[in-house]
C-alpha cells in the first residue's frame, strides 16, 4: 500500500467520483500536467508553494471533499522537505502561531461554473439613468419661440419710411 500523502488522498477521492483529471483540469483551472505532479506528490515540480495550496483547495473541492487532509499533508510535506533541505548546524525556529482550521465552505447548490457578474447590473443602471438625465436636460434646454418673436424684420429706424411706401 502506498503511503499516504496530499496527492494520494486527492486521486483516490476523483477514482472514486470516476471523474478523468481532464474533467478536473475544466473545472479548476489547472493544468492536467499540474494534476498529474499533484497526484504524484512531485510539489517540487510545481510553482510556488502558495499556488499549490490554491491548486489543492480547488481539486478537493471539485471532488466532492474536505480540503483540511490534503491541505495538512502537504504541509507536513513541505516541512519535511525544509527539514532535509537545511544544513545541519542550523536550528529553525518552528512557527510559534498557527491559524485555526477553516470548515470547509458549504455547498450552496448554485452553478460555480459561471463567474460572478457582480459590476454588470450596476453598470447598466449607471447608464440608463446617465442617458435619461441627458434626454430629460436637453427638453429642458430647448426654449420654444414666444409669440411673434423672430416675426418682424424691420428695424424700427426704418419702420416709417416703409409704412409711408404702402
Amino acid at each position: 500500500m502506498e503511503t499516504a500523502n496530499f496527492g494520494t488522498v486527492l486521486r483516490e477521492a476523483r477514482e472514486r467520483r470516476q471523474v478523468s483529471l481532464a474533467d478536473i483540469a475544466q473545472q479548476t483551472k489547472v493544468s492536467v500536467t499540474a494534476l498529474r505532479l499533484l497526484e504524484a506528490g512531485k510539489f517540487a515540480d510545481l510553482p510556488h508553494e502558495t499556488f499549490v495550496r490554491g491548486f489543492i483547495r480547488s481539486y478537493a473541492r471539485s471532488v466532492g471533499i474536505s480540503h483540511v487532509e490534503p491541505l495538512s499533508l502537504f504541509d507536513e510535506a513541505v516541512a519535511a522537505r525544509r527539514n532535509a533541505e537545511t544544513p545541519p548546524g542550523i536550528a529553525i525556529a518552528p512557527r510559534t502561531q498557527t491559524l485555526p482550521a477553516v470548515p470547509p465552505p458549504e455547498p450552496s447548490g448554485e452553478d460555480d461554473a459561471q463567474p460572478p457578474r457582480h459590476g454588470i447590473g450596476l453598470a447598466v443602471f449607471v447608464i440608463i439613468v446617465l442617458l435619461i438625465a441627458t434626454i430629460t436636460l436637453s427638453l429642458f434646454l430647448r426654449q420654444q419661440p414666444q409669440s411673434g418673436e423672430g416675426l418682424s424684420l424691420i428695424e424700427s429706424a426704418d419702420a416709417p419710411q416703409l409704412i409711408a411706401r404702402l
